[in-house]
């Protein structure tokens, strides 16, 4: 291919999701944009990015978590200059597989974990059917495409998003043989084991589609899995992106070879060696991996547990919390008003804004500033002397007035969260 703090109440208000394909390139690399919900494709950037395979190569596909669990993918490839039609994408659907979520224990709860949320790096793929919900998959090039550009579709809609957010990335596929018979009926293929988003179901992924009229094998229609360990033409890319987009970019740099990623506009890891795939997983490496159930049993391949897992309660308290926000873009100015009911006593708290595009908060009013990310896109805000200790009951007004470049969209709020702390 070419190219320890103790919090004693988390809410999360309206949350919402957003996330795109980062291997291969999208249409739009830019590591501050928001997600895409109008779809079939995002809007392209400044640069045309083509990923140049030859048939039946595999080719790694990843996406950045943003910190959301659970859901699933679907991917579609069609002709370029048919990208524009949803049809066509439905009528041409690859697989569908798991969005993924943070395995490890207790760090995924109520459709979130903190990016990158334990994301396959730069340097590995997925090489075990059962290994997917680390946010990324491989796919097969079919053999049977006449040679030319084509657009692969990326749709989600990962934890507890209401609507599929699309992102697109441009092949340049060569080699194929158009002769070979490749007639497919029924649906494309669904991963095992995925964690199920929280608003969307599995079926409205499915809805009105089949898989398209693909050959996996050089003389016929295969199967796109069948050499799943063979090593893809793009490793080295990394999907993560940078920990500018984690809630906890602190806690995001000690993942691993987080801090390698120089470059956020071409997310990659300098492969040592010779890339392979990763050790089959077995019922005893101690890892949550291999469509188990819990850590080394259930699944397919393992024995029962002996206590089915359960989501935990949700012990939060829900302070009640009204939010609006207009957008003058004419003038690039942003508009926020908040007002929180408190419903448990607490000494402290955070106020956090998640925006799908850059905003520079200038004026606000019943908080501080604590921090912000490079992107401006993830602020958060705490009180002042006489907001800090707050009692059940008590009513906090907050406001926020912001400028952004105005480039024909408007900004939004994906996400906004209280924190209560003892």
């Amino acid at each position: 291919m070419k190219l320890c703090v103790v919090i004693a109440v988390v809410l999360v208000v309206g949350c919402q999701a957003h996330s795109w394909m980062s291997c291969p390139p999208s249409l739009d690399t830019r590591p501050n944009r928001g997600g895409n919900t109008v779809g079939p494709c995002e809007r392209e950037g400044k640069t045309k990015i083509v990923t140049e395979v030859n048939a039946g190569d595999r080719l790694k596909v990843g996406w950045t978590s943003n910190n959301h669990a659970g859901g699933w993918v679907r991917l579609a490839l069609v002709p370029d200059g048919q990208h524009k039609v949803y049809e066509h994408f439905e009528k041409n659907v690859l697989k569908i597989v798991c969005y993924g979520h943070d395995e490890r224990k207790g760090r995924t709860a109520y459709g979130d974990c903190v990016h990158p949320c334990n994301a396959r790096k730069g340097c590995e793929f997925m090489s075990n059917k059962y290994d997917g919900n680390r946010y990324d998959t491989t796919i097969k090039i079919p053999y049977n495409l006449k040679d030319g550009v084509y657009v692969l579709q990326y749709m989600s809609a990962m934890s507890g998003h209401k609507t599929f957010y699309y992102s697109c990335a441009r092949l340049k596929i060569s080699g194929g043989k158009p002769s070979l018979p490749c007639k497919r009926t029924g649906k494309a293929p669904v991963a095992y084991g995925c964690m199920a988003g929280m608003a969307i179901p599995l079926s409205k992924y499915e809805k009105n589609t089949k898989m398209g009229n693909f050959c996996f094998a050089p003389n016929g229609l295969g199967d796109q899995d069948a050499d799943m360990r063979k090593v893809p033409v793009n490793p080295e890319c990394d999907p993560r992106i940078t920990c500018q987009l984690s809630v906890n970019s602190k806690a995001c740099m000690k993942e691993d070879s987080m801090s390698k990623i120089t470059n956020a506009w071409d997310p990659k890891q300098t492969c040592s060696g010779a890339v392979r795939p990763g050790p089959e997983p077995t019922c005893s490496d101690g890892i949550k991996n291999n469509g188990e159930q819990m850590v080394d049993c259930g699944g397919p391949e393992c024995d029962a547990c002996y206590e089915e897992p359960t989501e935990p309660e949700d012990m939060r308290i829900y302070s009640d919390l009204v939010y609006n926000e207009k957008v003058l873009l004419e003038r690039g100015m942003m508009e926020v008003r908040s007002k929180i009911t408190i419903r448990k006593e607490a000494s402290n708290w955070t106020f956090t804004i998640f925006l799908d595009k850059p905003v520079k908060w200038t004026h606000f009013w019943n908080c501080k500033l604590i921090s912000h990310n490079e992107y401006n896109t993830i602020w958060t805000f705490g009180p002042m002397p006489w907001t800090k200790h707050v009692k059940p009951g008590q009513k906090i007004s907050l406001g926020f007035n912001g400028k952004f470049e105005n480039d024909g969209e408007r900004p939004q709020t994906v996400t906004k969260s209280f924190v209560e702390a003892a």
